[in-house]
This record gives structure tokens, C-alpha cells and sequence, in this order.
């Protein structure tokens, strides 16, 4: 099948890029699945294995038909179409909707949690290449946070006090800050220093305060060999397995007795996991099916049941620590 994936960005991203990369691998994947690929992205992109198309210089938009070879069997798009194509086609959502959004009818999302958040049930998890991480089953003495971390829900505030409360050391990959005490800004690094830090760590701490679609930090820690530690919002509890790759909490208390559950988590188990259900080829694999299921029956869903926005005001927990400050900004600002 000739297989056309649109994502509008310059590919393979520079630093992390966690939708490119899903981009960059699937497109790996598909080839090597034998299917030929084609890759609509910005204008420098270089991808070896697939035929790059791109798009137009100052691209702002609108329908990408008249830009895709006539030979492309099926479109999967990384991204809202502004237009339904004419060909198969599936589009994956990658963030979390708004009210006003709308959707086509051959869309997938990221988890099972993602999709019941947009009325619907149709969702592949994301995957990583477990060749691309190197298992370390000796752990050293450190925890690590890995993420964006001028972002707000990823919860850096809280971990830093929660490696401060346990007097553990914490290392930050994701931004820059000023290392004190037990605190070690590492800041964006390439992929052989993150892996070996991660590779390294006792745990990743990933206290995520949103409706998070798929996280791509645990499932590259658990390539690692490395039990993550999070909340149960999003996709999380569907992601960690309490007790088998690591713990999740509802509490800051839960918070702090996750360190002392989580050292009986069996790196094996993570690396396991990894390969059986967050791999790449698990996840080309799923998206093939769609794919032949989109083919044969032409669209996922109807037109009266059309995935729409259906986000709960309850569905995200708050963990963080419970000083007066804290509370107070909760109770007057709605945050954390």
C-alpha cells in the first residue's frame, strides 16, 4: 500500500517533538512493514526510507488533496483536516479538543481515556522502538522528571517538593533552572544522554495534573527499564500497572510512599512491557487494521455519531502538596 503521512512541520524534529516522532517512526515502521510511504511535511525535511512531499513554501492551511501524489492509496493524517479527502484516510488526534471542535468521521485518538473524552472508542496507543533504548536493570540513586517544564500540568513544583520532603535527588530533563541542594537541572539534552539518565534512574516521577492523550516520557522509561510513578489522570492508569511497571496515586501522601512501592517493581517488567504494548510495531500494526477496516467499510462511524468534545469537569485530580499557599491558589485561581 502506498501510505501518505501529513504532519505540517520539519521532520525529524530538531530536539523531542513528541508528535513528530510518532510521525518519523510510524513512517519507519510502515516500510519496514513493506508498504511504501511518503511523508507531507515542511520544506527541509529529510527522511531516508520514505519520498518526502512538501508542502508550500509559507503553507497556511486549507485542503492538502491537490498536494498528494495520485498514486497515495491512503492518507493518515497527524493532525485536524480542514476538509475530508477524497481517498481513505484516517486522522489522529494527538491533543485534547474544545467545545467548539469538530471531527471527520475516520478519527482515532491516543488512549481509551483520550477517545471516552471525545465520544468515542476508537484510540491506538502511541509506541516507541525499544532498539532505540538501552535496558538498564541496576538502578543508581536518583529519581528523574522528564517533560516540558515551563508547562504548568506536568507538575514540576511538586516533584521538586516531594524529592525535597523524601531528601532524595531529583534530576530535570525538559528546561532550564538553577540547581540546588538535591535539584539537578540537566536541561534538553540528545537522545544517548537521555536514555542513559533514564536508563539510570530508580524511577521516573510523572505527576501529570491534565487529561493527558498518550505520554511519550513513561512509555521511553519503561524502554528503559524504569517504573514510573504518576497520578491516575488520562490515560495513565490505562499506561502504569500498579504494583507491575509502577504506581499511580491519587494523593500527595500516596506521592510519598510511592518511592518505597515502587523499588519492588521488577525492571524487566518495564522493558516488557514496552515491547508488548507500547511498541512501534504494536502500534503500526493497530493503525494497518484501521486501515483495512477504513478501506472495506468505508468510514469509522457515521454521521450521528461523529466524535465530539465530552470532557467532565471532574475527570482531572489535583495532586500537589497541601500548604495553605497551594490550596489557596487552587481555590482562587482553579490551578496548580
Amino acid at each position: 500500500m502506498h501510505i501518505l503521512l501529513f504532519h505540517d512541520s520539519k521532520l525529524p524534529p530538531p530536539h523531542y517533538g513528541g508528535i513528530e516522532r510518532i510521525v518519523v517512526t510510524l513512517a519507519e515502521e510502515y516500510t519496514r512493514q513493506g508498504h511504501r510511504v511518503s511523508v507531507l511535511c515542511r520544506p527541509g525535511s529529510k527522511l531516508s526510507g520514505s519520498d518526502v512531499v512538501e508542502l508550500p513554501e509559507g503553507w497556511k492551511g486549507g485542503d492538502i488533496e491537490s498536494l498528494i501524489p495520485s498514486d497515495v492509496e491512503f492518507i493518515h493524517s497527524h493532525q485536524p483536516l480542514s476538509m475530508e479527502p477524497k481517498r481513505p484516510y484516517l486522522v489522529t488526534i494527538h491533543g485534547n479538543g474544545h467545545p467548539k471542535e469538530r471531527y471527520l468521521a475516520n478519527t482515532n485518538f491516543l488512549s481509551r481515556s483520550h477517545a471516552r473524552n471525545h465520544s468515542s472508542n476508537i484510540f491506538v496507543f502511541n509506541g516507541v522502538d525499544p532498539k532505540r533504548y538501552t535496558f538498564i536493570s541496576k538502578k543508581e540513586d536518583y529519581f528523574i522528571f522528564l517533560a516540558r517544564t515551563t508547562w504548568r500540568v506536568k507538575n514540576l513544583k511538586t516533584v521538586i517538593a516531594w524529592a525535597n520532603d523524601l531528601k532524595v535527588k531529583l534530576k530535570v530533563i525538559g528546561g532550564n533552572g538553577v540547581s540546588r541542594g538535591l535539584i539537578e537541572y540537566v536541561g534538553f539534552v540528545d537522545d544517548a544522554v537521555k536514555n542513559k539518565i533514564l536508563g539510570g534512574a530508580r524511577a521516573l516521577v510523572y505527576p501529570t495534573n491534565w487529561d493527558e492523550p498518550c505520554a511519550g516520557a513513561p512509555l521511553e522509561s519503561f524502554a528503559c527499564g524504569t517504573p514510573v510513578i504518576s497520578t491516575k489522570n488520562g490515560c495513565m492508569p490505562e499506561m502504569v500497572s500498579d504494583g507491575v511497571t509502577g504506581v499511580t496515586c491519587d494523593t500527595y501522601s500516596d506521592l510519598l510512599v510511592a518511592k518505597e512501592k515502587v523499588a519492588h517493581v521488577n525492571p524487566k517488567d518495564c522493558r516488557d512491557a514496552a515491547e508488548k504494548y507500547f511498541s512501534v510495531n504494536r502500534m503500526a500494526t493497530d493503525y494497518l487494521a484501521l486501515f483495512e477496516k477504513i478501506i472495506r467499510d468505508g468510514k469509522l462511524v457515521d454521521k450521528k455519531n461523529l466524535p465530539h468534545y465530552s470532557f467532565k469537569k471532574e475527570s482531572v485530580r489535583f495532586l500537589y502538596k497541601p500548604t495553605l499557599v497551594n490550596q489557596a491558589r487552587l481555590f482562587m485561581t482553579g490551578k496548580i
